[in-house]
Formats: C-alpha cells, sequence, structure tokens
C-alpha cells in the first residue's frame, strides 16, 4: 500500500492522478443530477464514412483516432483512466531499476508522453461497443418536437442548464432544455416543449400541470 501510494503521488503518475479526481468528482455531480453528461459535447455530426485528413484540431484529432460516437465527457474519462493505468504500471517497472533522481525524472517525462500516447488506442477499443448507446438526433428536425411531454433528468432546470427524456417508446431521446428559475422544474418533473431554440439546441420549457390548469 505505502509503494502504491508512493506511486500515484510522485511524477509523472501524480499528474495523471490529479485529473483521473477531478474526472471522479464530476462523475459524481452527475449522479446527482448537477452537470450535464453532454456539457462540453462538439458538433460532430459528421458521416463515420468521412475522412478526417482535412480537419484540423480536436474534432480531426477524435475523428482520425475513432473517439467518437460518445459524450466528450466518456472519451476523455477513458482516456484520463488509460493514460493513468498505463503511466502507473510503467513507473512501478522501470523506476526501481533507476538509481539517479535526475534520471528518473527524465524519464518521467517520457513516460507522461507515451502513457496517453497509448491510451489512444486503448481508448478507442473501450468506446466502441458504448457508440451504440449514444444516438444523435438531428438538430434540423428537433423542431418537430414542440408541444411533446417530456421528464425531467437533471437535478434542476433553469435558463442555462437541464435536460429532459423524450419517451418515443424505444430507448428515448435526451433533450437540453431551459426554463425560468422561478419555475421550479426540478429531476422527474414532467414539462412541455414550448419553443426551440437554433442556436442552443435547447428547448424552452414549462410545467405540463401548467396547461392542465
Amino acid at each position: 500500500m505505502e509503494v502504491f501510494l508512493s506511486n500515484i503521488t510522485s511524477f509523472p503518475v501524480v499528474i495523471y492522478t490529479f485529473i483521473l479526481a477531478i474526472v471522479i468528482c464530476y462523475w459524481l455531480l452527475a449522479m446527482i443530477g448537477a452537470v450535464d453528461i453532454e456539457m462540453f459535447d462538439m458538433d460532430m455530426d459528421l458521416d463515420t464514412d468521412v475522412d478526417a485528413q482535412g480537419l484540423s484540431g480536436v474534432t480531426g484529432f477524435m475523428l482520425k483516432w475513432g473517439l467518437t460516437g460518445v459524450p466528450v465527457t466518456v472519451v476523455v474519462s477513458i482516456l484520463m483512466a488509460s493514460s493513468w493505468l498505463v503511466c502507473y504500471v510503467a513507473v512501478s517497472l522501470i523506476f526501481p531499476l533507476l538509481p539517479w533522481e535526475t534520471l528518473r525524472n527524465l524519464i518521467g517525462v517520457v513516460l507522461l508522453l507515451v502513457s496517453f500516447a497509448l491510451a489512444i488506442p486503448i481508448t478507442a477499443q473501450f468506446i466502441r461497443p458504448l457508440k451504440g448507446i449514444f444516438t444523435s438526433h438531428s438538430a434540423a428536425k428537433k423542431s418537430s418536437f414542440i408541444g411533446r411531454e417530456c421528464l425531467v433528468k437533471t437535478g434542476v432546470v433553469n435558463e442555462t442548464f437541464g435536460q429532459a427524456e423524450y419517451e418515443d417508446g424505444g430507448a428515448g431521446m435526451l433533450f437540453d432544455v431551459r426554463a425560468h428559475t422561478a419555475d421550479e422544474i426540478k429531476k422527474n418533473d414532467r414539462v412541455i416543449l414550448q419553443d426551440y431554440n437554433e442556436d442552443d439546441g435547447s428547448y424552452w420549457v414549462i410545467k405540463s400541470t401548467v396547461l392542465d390548469k
């Protein structure tokens, strides 16, 4: 146990340990509905056959390595966990053989980069079976859902945050929703999709009980 704690709190593993701690905190908040699982998602509504050669930046990188089809938060979480594991194993095997602290630091920098590089294909393999779980819906068709009733899935819904599920008889559709804070819409409330905002792809909603009065 002492060796384990020493490794995860020493360079270079400590860097991934810190990031992994943030990831764990994020998922704990997501479990109680305090944050949106897809809050960092980018607009990558592209066919799987699209050639990523002409794309640059994060989008091009993710398409090139097959890190699409699931929420970005899921990709980052698995990527960081894989990087941490690879780095920890490498440090545990290599560092006991290195007598000088300076040499350990130099090797540590290399392991930091190598661990991340090795974690990319590992992450791609992990998320492959998950892609069928997450379904993207075209924003151009979302206006047709206005007037439908949905079930709130997040802890609260306000002017900047919220998600609700529309039961379509299948896996269901998860929509970003917005409402006045004063409406006090919370998890498991039923709401009506009243208007669609194309700028951020969200619906303005009201409690379904408002229409019943």
